[in-house]
């Protein structure tokens, strides 16, 4: 019944809310659509993958990373700006537990770019991350040449600290990836999380 009750629900689950986007499950439901943002070619470029995944795959694939749920964050991105609530990218963290550090991930669909969405769902992941999850450092690695995307990064509370020369492919040619990390002493306020276990804090 309850299971029932959640998959006809109109109005999509969002967990936590900044100005702009909202983050809410990780769900088979938009699964299509995952993969449909995954194979644009801005998105296969900007990732430096060199082949498109078929659909079939990407439905498997999503049932193996729906039970992998202790070691990932995996979060729906959703434009709150709209009404209901629409779906535009994905966002995780891959944890490693024994030094409480993980990796983050996030897509957004084309259409959805340049908006401030990313720069938003950016910072709840990390104060997710932070403020529930425990984690001690968030890290990523982004191509060189996507200078927007370290420039949403940055807005976000991520900082650059350092290169891998060589290490990836932008439109064909060999390039490097930039390393940037953020932690939680330089996560600055305000914390969603904290505001909603603590109101008025």
């Amino acid at each position: 019944m309850e299971a029932r009750a959640i998959s006809e629900q109109t109005e999509p689950i969002v967990w936590i809310r900044g100005e702009k986007a909202g983050l809410g499950p990780f769900t088979e439901d938009l699964v299509d659509q995952y993969w449909q943002w995954e194979q644009d070619p801005s998105t296969l470029v900007g990732y430096g993958r060199q082949t498109p995944d078929s659909l079939n795959n990407r439905r498997e694939g999503f049932q193996h990373q729906a039970r992998g749920t202790d070691d990932q964050l995996r979060f729906t991105v959703y434009d709150i700006t709209t009404t209901p609530a629409t779906p535009v990218g994905t966002t995780a963290v891959l944890i490693d537990h024994h030094v409480r550090t993980g990796e983050f991930i996030i897509q957004l669909g084309p259409d959805h770019r340049g908006k401030g969405l990313g720069t938003d769902a950016t910072r709840l992941t990390l104060d997710y991350a932070f403020h529930v999850t425990a984690l001690r450092c968030v890290y990523l690695t982004v191509l060189s040449p996507n200078k927007s995307a370290i420039a949403a990064y940055e807005r976000a509370g991520f900082r650059i600290i350092g290169e891998k020369r060589n290490s990836g492919y932008w439109l064909g040619q060999p390039t490097n990836e930039t390393l940037m990390d953020a932690v939680p002493e330089d996560f600055t306020g305000p914390s969603v999380v904290r505001q909603l276990i603590e109101p008025g804090q």
